[in-house]
C-alpha cells in the first residue's frame, strides 16, 4: 500500500465491509431471492400454457410484491414480485400462492388451495429444492411418506386439474 492510512480510513473501511448492501453474503441472499422470483414466473408460465389449452377453465393472475426471507440470513428481507395464480371452473377452484419465505430445506414454497381435495400430495404444497441441475419444483407424495420430494411436473399438474375440475 502506498497511501497513508489514518484513522478516517480505517472507520470508512469498517463502514463499508460492514455494510449489508457489500457483502458477499447479502449478494448471496439476493441470489436466492432472485432464484426464487424466476423459478416462480416459469411455474405460472408452464401451468398457464396448460390451462390455456383447455377453454373450460378460466386463470385470473394477481401481482404481489413479497418479502422474502429466509433462516440461513437472519435480518435479512428483500422485496421480490410474484404472481399469484387462480383457476377456476364454476364453483371449483385451484390457487397457486407463493410464499416467499425460505426454509432450512428449501429456497421457497408455493401453497396450493383447491375446492377439493387433493389426495395425491401429502402438503398442498410444491417446494423449490435447489439441485445440481438448478432448482425445481417438488411435492411430498403420499405414495412415498418418508421418501424425497417427487419432481412436480407436467403429468402432476394434469393430476391436480383432474381431481379438482374433472373428479366426480
Amino acid at each position: 500500500m502506498t497511501d497513508k492510512l489514518t484513522i478516517d480510513s480505517l472507520r470508512a473501511a469498517i463502514k463499508t465491509s460492514a455494510s449489508p448492501d457489500h457483502t458477499e453474503e447479502n449478494r448471496r441472499f439476493e441470489l436466492m431471492a432472485r432464484r426464487f422470483e424466476m423459478a416462480v414466473i416459469r411455474l405460472v408460465e408452464q401451468i398457464q400454457k396448460v390451462v390455456d389449452q383447455v377453454p373450460e377453465l378460466e386463470t385470473a393472475l394477481e401481482d404481489e410484491v413479497e418479502t422474502f426471507t429466509a433462516p440461513g440470513f437472519p435480518g435479512r428481507s428483500l422485496d421480490i414480485r410474484d404472481h399469484r395464480m387462480r383457476i377456476t371452473r364454476g364453483e371449483d377452484f385451484l390457487l397457486f400462492d407463493p410464499t416467499a419465505k425460505a426454509l432450512l430445506s428449501a429456497m421457497g414454497q408455493v401453497e396450493i388451495a383447491a375446492s377439493k381435495p387433493i389426495s395425491f400430495m401429502v402438503e398442498n404444497i410444491l417446494y423449490l429444492i435447489p439441485g445440481g441441475g438448478g432448482a425445481r419444483w417438488g411435492y411430498r407424495s403420499i405414495d412415498d411418506l418418508g421418501g424425497p420430494l417427487r419432481p412436480f411436473g407436467q403429468q402432476d399438474l394434469l393430476k391436480l386439474l383432474h381431481t379438482v375440475f374433472a373428479a366426480r
